[in-house]
């Protein structure tokens, strides 16, 4: 089979990145079509050109990028079938995670537009998670049979797994994000306050975002000095921070979506045998198994955090669960495991012969 990957979407974003790589790894003919600079009308003019210059092909894929309206541009340049890859609901994020649109306002009405089109002019959605694939299908009305679901999974190429270090004395737990409210960074300091008068118990917070400001204000305001932040580092420098650590932070936040999401940085963890800290979800539940291989918390609750941070270092069980979330990992979610489950979806849905 041979697959247009195409639209603005970034090369470099690990989703994007894991997916191609899976799909050639699974046998597939992957043709990049994409412009990720310029204004979106000078994107939009060299793609149509350089679409124009890409031979036969079967399918399109429309990768997540910055114009959401991209689906809608591909169904104008190709007859071809077209599977997008919006990653999340632009409603569910701006609406009821970031909390930057009232849900009865024109601006909210317009995200719902912009994600149902989207999928109504394509002819399937590819989601991360069963659970987020049953919200597109209830919140946008699309049918079973268009909906199509890859897990995110990890660069096994970046993220390998490391040895742990016997003699550490500190139990160290990891996060790194973009400070969205879907992470909970907020829910991690006031944790991180709950632990302080354990000293052998520190935090490394990573990344910058809309949160990033406020969640270091409340660190200060609560005179914390067991967590450690930095800004924003690439994946070579994060993975030796998740290397050293204990345990990692995956999503915690008190938001609706949170419990349909697997997030990266959990398949990131788990390719490094550690073990990652979650909210209790379905979206867990698809793959791990909390208590053998996942740590999971009541959502946006730091006392339950800081409970199980504790139990898992009182325990001695962070490399055990950290090795059975690598055998997870290794099971259903690495690049090669991802390519093979999605060219299968598409050979079956497409019924294209190669």
């Amino acid at each position: 089979m041979t697959i247009c990957y195409f639209g603005d979407y970034a090369p470099e974003y690990a989703r994007t990145r894991i997916l191609i790589k899976g799909l050639r790894l699974a046998g597939a003919t992957v043709v990049e079509c994409n412009i990720s600079e310029g204004s979106m009308f000078s994107k939009l003019r060299a793609l149509y050109t350089k679409h124009r210059e890409i031979g036969n092909y079967d399918v399109m894929i429309v990768g997540q990028g910055g114009f959401r309206s991209m689906p809608l541009f591909a169904r104008f340049i190709t007859n071809k079938r077209i599977v997008w890859e919006p990653l999340f609901s632009l409603y569910d994020a701006w609406v009821y995670d970031r909390k930057l649109a009232n849900p009865y306002s024109p601006k909210a009405l317009l995200y719902w537009v912009i994600d149902w089109l989207g999928s109504a002019c394509t002819d399937a959605t590819l989601l991360d998670t069963r659970g987020n694939a049953e919200y597109f299908m209830k919140e946008f009305f699309i049918p079973r049979r268009k909906m199509f679901v890859a897990y995110i999974g990890a660069d096994h190429d970046v993220f390998s797994p490391m040895e742990w270090k016997k003699d550490r004395t500190t139990f160290e737990v990891e996060f790194h994000g973009k400070y969205i409210p879907v992470q909970g960074t907020d829910v991690l300091v006031r944790a991180a306050k709950i632990l302080a008068g354990d000293p052998s118990i520190h935090f490394t917070m990573i990344g910058s975002g809309q949160e990033a400001k406020r969640t270091q204000a409340l660190a200060s305001d609560l005179g914390l000095t067991n967590i450690t932040f930095h800004g924003f580092l690439p994946q070579s420098e994060i993975k030796g921070f998740i290397g050293n650590a204990d345990a990692c932070v995956g999503l915690i936040g008190d938001v609706p979506r949170v419990g349909r999401a697997i997030p990266n940085k959990l398949y990131e963890a788990a390719a490094m045998a550690r073990a990652s800290i979650n909210v209790e979800g379905p979206g867990i539940r698809e793959l791990f198994t909390p208590g053998r291989d996942v740590i999971t918390v009541k959502q946006g609750d730091a006392e339950d955090v800081a409970r199980k941070i504790r139990e898992l270092k009182d325990s001695g069980k962070a490399e055990e669960m950290g090795k059975a979330a690598y055998e997870t990992y290794l099971r259903t979610s690495t690049q090669e495991v991802i390519g093979t489950e999605l060219l299968r979806e598409l050979h079956e849905w497409f019924d294209v012969v190669t």
